[in-house]
């Protein structure tokens, strides 16, 4: 072996060796090192393997969603359920007031019918036979076992079945039925079950009603499960449902409210990102001469025209629980995948742009585009399409022609011609009332105007 001879003292071989010596300790450390993050790596990367997911969390057939907090903006109360909880995403809150008049109503309908040949286990299977397909229809993970997600479904399910019987006089109420004989409960219980968050699928109440059915003689005339509902919302619905429902491809309460309100609705095809597209003030509009009137209330609350200066809107009705309703379709819009157009959006934003003042509001009641019935209506002036995405605005045609009709001198007064016309003289006596009061004002000031002149010059005594 040939050793390496460094100047100095013989202790200069040990200084080589050690440093040798060091280096190779600082190698296997580092190997060891590598080896260990190696391991870390592989065991991280396995972890993350197993949480992803191999299909996207925005499925089509999700259609019952936690409104997110961006479309919240501060009006939990419009959002979250005060009386009543329907479905998983609120069940086992505080609200227990129901759930014994629940058990009740589902008590109610299995002893109406002795000769009744379904029941209980029947309700059960049928609702076991699709339980994956309700749990999918969840944004969420749902994290309850299946017994107890079945029973809320059945129990559920009945309880609104029930209540839309007794409601239509299918079913005869009894006097210590407090949903019927408490005035509090009906207007909060009507608003709850129109929740985003407080939804059953549509195939539950489906076959639920196809299984409780009466079977007793002289029961046959059964009125359908969609017909019964609109007969429900009918009058807390905006005054806008349609009567031609279109309950297939229904996929829960909100969901069918939501398609009778279209009702034969044809979107605007000029579709455009919102961005700074507006438009005057319902009082800035009619200034500029521009009439605003009603459309047929059952073309659908979203059927606006804009034709000859005239600018019709189907009247919408305020209610208590107006907001709620309007807030949650378009909240539900917003999170379904697959409804398209942003239709709710954007006649939230239309709102929001006719609607600046109070004056506002006052013009479009007295041109009875909004019926009010003495409730509340500050939540029109409550920024309604904020933290809304408009993808599409449907109304980009009107919202160009009104613009563009605004800015024409000779169209507006065209307009404000005919509108005096339409308003003031649309019989002989309103003209004729109209002809002698100008003959009457321009008598009396030719009058005051000669006396004053005369009065002027007078010869001084």
């Amino acid at each position: 072996m040939k050793h390496i001879r460094v100047a100095g003292s013989s202790s200069s071989y040990i200084s080589v060796f050690s440093l040798f010596k060091a280096d190779f300790q600082l190698i296997d450390a580092n190997a060891h090192e590598m080896e260990a993050n190696n391991v870390r790596n592989k065991n991280l990367a396995s972890s993350i393997q197993g949480k992803l997911q191999q299909q996207s969390p925005l499925r089509s057939h999700h259609s019952i969603f936690r409104v997110p907090n961006v479309l919240r903006n501060d009006n939990e109360r419009v959002y979250v359920p005060r009386l009543i909880s329907i479905g998983p995403l609120h069940h086992g809150s505080k609200l227990q007031t129901m759930e014994g008049i629940k058990l009740w109503y589902l008590h109610c309908l299995l002893q109406r019918d002795q000769t009744r040949k379904t029941g209980l286990e029947h309700f059960v299977e049928a609702i076991r036979d699709i339980e994956q397909d309700c749990r999918d229809s969840y944004e969420e993970q749902i994290d309850m076992s299946s017994d107890d997600f079945v029973e809320m479904l059945v129990v559920d399910g009945c309880f609104i079945i029930e209540l839309f019987r007794k409601s239509s006089g299918e079913v005869p109420t009894k006097e210590e039925d407090p949903v019927f004989h408490k005035s509090w409960i009906h207007t909060p219980l009507i608003n709850d079950l129109l929740l985003l968050e407080n939804q059953l699928p549509w195939r539950v109440l489906d076959r639920l009603f196809d299984l409780t059915l009466e079977t007793s003689a002289g029961n046959n005339n059964h009125i359908s499960l969609p017909e019964i509902t609109l007969r429900y919302f009918e009058v807390y619905s905006l005054g806008m449902l349609s009567r031609t429902y279109r309950a297939s491809g229904s996929k829960h309460l909100l969901d069918f409210i939501r398609n009778s309100l279209i009702g034969w609705y044809q979107s605007d095809d000029a579709h455009m990102p919102l961005s700074l597209f507006k438009i005057p003030s319902a009082t800035e509009l009619a200034g500029s001469g521009i009439i605003l009137t009603t459309g047929r209330k059952y073309d659908g609350m979203l059927n606006k025209t804009f034709e000859d200066g005239v600018l019709r809107i189907p009247p919408i009705r305020v209610c208590k629980n107006g907001e709620s309703l309007f807030r949650n379709l378009v909240a539900y819009e917003q999170c379904e995948t697959t409804t398209g157009v942003s239709k709710y959006a954007s006649y939230a934003v239309l709102l929001d742009h006719l609607i600046k003042s109070k004056e506002d509001v006052e013009l479009l009641v007295k041109r009875g585009v909004i019926e009010n019935f003495g409730d509340d209506m500050a939540w029109l002036l409550n920024n309604l399409s904020n933290g809304i995405i408009v993808y599409n605005f449907t109304y980009r045609r009107i919202y160009e022609n009104l613009n563009t009709f605004c800015g024409t001198r000779w169209d507006r007064w065209h307009a404000y011609v005919r509108a005096a016309f339409r308003i003031y003289f649309r019989n002989p006596f309103e003209l004729m009332n109209f002809t002698n009061a100008v003959f009457i004002v321009t008598l009396l000031t030719l009058i005051q105007t000669t006396y004053s002149v005369a009065s002027y010059y007078k010869p001084q005594q």
